[in-house]
């Protein structure tokens, strides 16, 4: 009378464990990690600086370099509208957007200006800066109707007196594509126009307002 019931019983529970077994088994990782890349290409490069005289003496302190708190994260933001953003849950940047965005900026800058002296903030109080810019990022992220976004303020100081030299604004789109890869593309595309900006400027005021450093180095008796 109970052999039906015990083998009923035996196969639920054989199901499942089955079923918990299929559940707990390892899934595979479908993330899929991006980076920001910066200028590699020589005609790219030329394009950029036109308007720079490059000068291997410059010293260039990048930072602070300020993000907004939903993009200091690695899962990837598409701004869906005014008020939404969603994060997700398979695309992500390699390494926190703020960071990359930084070191990127810093690699553009040196390549356009034509100098490897580049300090990311903080630099020691010894470090001798001629020009610091700092940024201010407002937005920066792919749209869900297919374009990248890039806001930004800037400012560039004198590296010894701290006096402001200059500060504008920079925004700039791309058409994103596809994919994240597109996008990611897009949003390097738009960081070189940023980095263009600031490098025009500060060659500029090289040229016409040399840093107090500078002045000084110049003065000194060899």
């Amino acid at each position: 009378m109970t052999t039906a019931p015990l083998r009923n019983l035996t196969v639920l529970g054989v199901c499942l464990i089955a079923a918990g077994c299929s559940v707990l088994s390892p899934q595979p990782d479908s993330s899929r990690f991006y980076i920001l890349s910066p200028i590699v290409q020589s005609n790219q490069v030329a394009a950029s600086s036109a308007a720079v005289t490059p000068n291997a003496q410059l010293t260039i302190g990048i930072g602070p370099v300020e993000f907004p708190d939903y993009l200091r994260r690695l899962p990837v933001v598409t701004r869906v509208g005014p008020n939404r953003i969603e994060m997700s849950d398979q695309k992500r940047w390699a390494e926190p957007l703020d960071k990359n965005f930084t070191r990127v900026l810093s690699e553009n800058l040196a390549t356009m200006l034509g100098t490897q002296r580049i300090e990311k903030y903080p630099w020691p109080l010894a470090t001798k800066i001629d020009y610091q810019v700092e940024v201010d990022v407002q937005r920066f992220e792919a749209t869900s109707d297919g374009q990248s976004q890039l806001v930004a303020t800037w400012m560039i100081r004198d590296g010894q007196l701290n006096k402001i030299l200059y500060a504008s604004k920079t925004a700039a789109a791309s058409p994103t594509g596809a994919d994240q890869a597109s996008a990611s593309s897009a949003l390097s595309s738009d960081l070189v126009t940023l980095s263009k900006d600031i490098a025009s400027q500060v060659s500029e005021l090289d040229q016409h307002h040399p840093p107090s450093n500078s002045e000084a180095n110049s003065s000194s008796p060899l």
